[in-house]
Order: C-alpha cells, then structure tokens, then sequence
C-alpha cells in the first residue's frame, strides 16, 4: 500500500459499472454540464457535508473491518484486517496483512483534537490560514452519483474529476453513517484503475480491549508525526520548489534516517512526498509504478553536492517530474 491506511484510508472508489459509465465512456477532464444554479447551489452543499464527514467522523469511531486491496500491476486480490480504536482522547490502529507473511502495522499517538493541514484543507478550513488558496471545488468537480449499498451498508457515491492534468480521479463510496470510505477507486488520465480497494465488513462495536493484542508475528509502527491544528502556512527550512501543482501547500518535514529530508504536500484529498538525500557517484534515473502510487528518481547538483531525490505519491507522471526538476536550494 502507498500509505499506511487509516480511518480516512485512501480518500477515492467506486462502483465497477458505475466507473465505466461516468469516467470510462467520456474524458477524464471534468467538463461543464448545464444546470441551475439551485441544483449546484445544493450539489455543492452535499458535496461539503459528505467531505467534512470524511475527514471528522471515523477518527473518533471505534470498529474493525475487513477489506480487499488491488492494483494495476498485481491483479491478484489482497486482503487486510484494520482496527481502530480511541484509548483516552488518542486514537490507535492496528492494518493487519490477512494473505502471505503474517504481519501487521501499528499506528498510534494521535491526539482526537490534532487536525492535520490535509484534513482542514478537505473540510474547507482555507480563510483562516490568510492566502489565496484554491478550494476543492476549484481543483475538481465533484459529482454525488446517488445511494450504494457496500458491506451490508448504505452508502453514497462520490465522483472526483481533477479540472487539471496534474491529478488524477477518484470515485469513493461514503458510509452514510459514520463517512468511512467503504470502496475506492483511483483512475489514471485515460481512464484505467490504477488501485481499488473495497470493504467486506464492518464492526462498529468491537471490543477494545482485544484490539490492543498483537495478532502477527512482525510489527512495524508507523507512528503518524503531524503538526496540529497549524493556522499559518509554512515553508521548508532548507529546501524550495519552485513549481508545485495549483492547489498543493506544504504540509510539513522531517528527517529520516538523520540525513535524508523529507517535505509533504497535499491538496487535501492526494498527497506526494519529496525526499532529498546526499549521494555520491552517478544517481539512477528514472520511473516507477506499484498501483497508483508513482516513484521517480533525479539527480540534484547543488552548491557543489550532489543530490538523489526522490519524488513519490497518487500523482501523474507530469506532475511527479515536474516537481523533481524544480527543486533547489534556500
């Protein structure tokens, strides 16, 4: 998986037959329909609420759930267990491979009050940060398909068509009841799947104090490190991009592994992580696929040094090599 999955798992789905008839049959670019004002004036307040649901709501529930995981370049069905559960105002996850090795990722730390730039962004939190920041509904045109019923729940369709070439398209299936994104798909600009994932069931009551167990034989945390509730935009403390997607804002840094530097930009629904590490000798070039998410490697020559930089995220290959060839120094 790109990411380690989360209550808000990868933000994108949909139906097959769906797909077909919305993205498949037509460009991926999202076009103008005619309609009255009223009719967008009420899609559009549908479309916030189903946003906001999905970006507050699951992190404050506690459940377990099965689900199936494929991509373009395995076909093979995937399955994986998560658990998710709230202990003193913090929330926990476990994401348990259920097929080959048995294993699992533990996810915990998070403060229910920690909101993330990504999160205020999907909830359409940008007059507070004081720049002219694009809204969603600038970035895609969004289109509510009607009810779905996913793992025994009723759910409701959700069409994300980027209005740019520099992201791609989603379709989600939103739990009515808790915004817990039941089925995804994420598309590519001519139209193919790139990943999809879909729940099988869903516990709304499990019992917490046997989510805490470790299950698998291996474990690896994925500790989320996020600044909280941020109401001012910042910039990276050694490193500039000089072209960033409309829309993309820097959400954060760290370090890993002490000398590699990583910065992190979202637009609210897709994310991409640049990574930027001395290197010696001649650097590999090139691109890289696992489902949606793109890898691609450059070389940066800076003040003497040289650089490998990595670019990876849900993204375009314009987008990801673009971004890799505007990247320099402060």
């Amino acid at each position: 998986m790109p990411t380690f999955i989360s209550a808000n798992l990868p933000r994108r789905c949909l139906s097959y037959f769906s797909f077909i008839a919305l993205c498949c049959a037509t460009p991926l670019m999202a076009q103008e329909t005619g309609s009255s004002p009223e009719n967008s004036q009420r899609d559009s307040a549908d479309v916030a609420a189903l946003l906001h649901k999905m970006a507050t709501v699951p992190k404050t529930l506690n459940y377990q759930g099965s689900f199936t995981y494929q991509h373009k370049d395995n076909p093979a069905l995937q399955s994986f267990r998560i658990l998710h559960w709230i202990e003193d105002g913090v929330e926990h996850e476990r994401l348990q491979h259920m097929n080959g090795v048995e294993r699992e990722f533990v996810r915990e730390g998070k403060s229910l009050a920690c909101d993330s730039l990504g999160n205020q962004l999907l909830q359409g939190k940008i007059s507070q940060f004081g720049a002219n920041l694009a809204r969603l509904d600038q970035l895609y045109k969004f289109e509510i398909l009607g009810p779905e019923r996913v793992a025994g729940r009723e759910a409701t369709g959700l069409l994300a068509l980027p209005l740019d070439k520099f992201r791609h398209s989603s379709l989600l299936s939103i739990d009515n009841e808790t915004g817990l994104v039941l089925k995804s798909w994420l598309v590519d600009e001519s139209s193919r799947p790139l990943e999809r994932y879909q729940f099988i069931d869903l516990d709304l009551s499990p019992d917490p104090e046997s989510m805490k167990r470790p299950l698998a034989k291996i474990h690896k945390d994925a500790n989320s490190q996020t600044d909280c509730n941020p109401d001012v935009l910042k910039q990276p403390e050694r490193w500039q991009l000089a072209w960033v997607p409309p829309g993309f804002i820097f959400t954060g840094q760290r370090q890993v592994r002490q000398k590699i530097d990583m910065l992190m930009y979202s637009d609210g629904l897709t994310t991409f992580s640049v990574f930027i590490e001395p290197a010696a000798g001649v650097i590999p070039e090139g691109v890289a696929h696992r489902g949606a998410t793109l890898v691609i490697m450059d070389a940066l020559n800076y003040q003497g040094k040289t650089y490998r930089v990595t670019v990876i995220g849900e993204i375009p290959i314009v987008t990801a090599q673009k971004v890799a060839q505007s990247i320099g120094g402060i």
